[in-house]
């Protein structure tokens, strides 16, 4: 059977929120935290081994502190963990993130998404996905979401915005530069019965027919965010919704100015840790 490589790394508790950052950007599908003493445990798996030697060399500059334990575990070992500590994800006012083995445990008024846990693709833990799910949350409240609206989800990763959409009742598309991520999406698609609302393919937005959308959501990082902004804003509808994370506080004035330097307006602005998402209502 197929090994992944386990890692656990401990931190003075003083580094943790630094050290989450610094895995988002590295192990951006997830890990387990956990307080150790005085200190922080994280603890995450890889299946590609080259992935997990870069991620050492990083984690050591960066952290020259750090008490790294790594081994090889089966793959099934890591499936068995996952039901051990994976718990709901209440997001905004009406959504949970669950796995298929926790489904009959909804909370009463909330809308479930369904995840397989995957090593390389999120599970809705992260903040930024929780941003993103409240943002949508809060813009369905508000009225800004009718049925007519087609959305794009860009970076789709697991398919949990996307699968959002189609949930509320909406239509539209994901792309994902990783074939693997795309997988997932459409393993997850099956899970939640949204059949042909949520088209999913291998792309990214530069390669999009020059089709508008009324909402666009992109949880990606802050620098592809900026490089993708003139783009990203062409295929949004003039009366459209945009919701974009992955972008820690530091990180959003800079791409709020990628975005207002393509005539959109300065966004509404959430917070949750460091991290921040970016929200544009219709322009009315």
């Amino acid at each position: 059977m197929a090994k992944l490589t386990r890692i656990e790394a401990v931190l003075p508790a003083a580094d943790a929120e630094r050290a989450e950052a610094f895995l988002a950007v590295y192990c951006a599908h997830g890990w387990e935290e956990a307080p150790a003493g005085d200190d922080v445990l994280f603890r995450l798996h890889l299946d590609d081994p080259a992935a997990a030697e870069g991620l050492l060399l990083a984690l050591h500059a960066a952290f020259p502190a750090v008490r790294v334990a790594r081994q090889e575990v089966e793959r099934e070992d890591w499936a068995t963990a996952w039901k051990e500590f994976f718990t709901p994800v209440l997001a905004g006012e009406r959504f949970v993130v669950l796995p298929p083995w926790l489904a009959h445990e909804v909370p009463a008024g909330r809308i479930p998404i369904l995840i397989e846990p995957k090593t390389a693709f999120g599970t809705g833990h992260h903040a930024t996905t929780a941003l993103c799910l409240t943002a949508l949350d809060r813009l369905e409240s508000r009225g800004h979401l009718h049925r007519k609206l087609t959305f794009l989800d860009l970076g789709t990763g697991s398919g949990i915005l996307g699968l959002a959409c189609c949930l509320l009742g909406l239509g539209g598309m994901g792309v994902d530069v990783d074939p693997l991520a795309v997988a997932n999406a459409r393993e997850n698609k099956r899970l939640n019965k949204v059949g042909d609302a949520f088209a999913v393919g291998v792309g990214s937005v530069a390669g999009l027919a020059r089709t508008r959308f009324g909402l666009i959501l992109a949880n990606i990082l802050a620098s592809p965010l900026k490089v993708m902004a003139p783009q990203v804003v062409r295929r949004l509808d003039r009366h459209g919704s945009l919701v974009l994370s992955g972008i820690l506080a530091e990180q959003a004035d800079a791409v709020t100015e990628a975005y207002t330097a393509q005539g959109l307006p300065r966004p509404e602005v959430m917070t949750r840790d460091e991290w921040v998402a970016l929200v544009w209502p219709p322009r009315i």
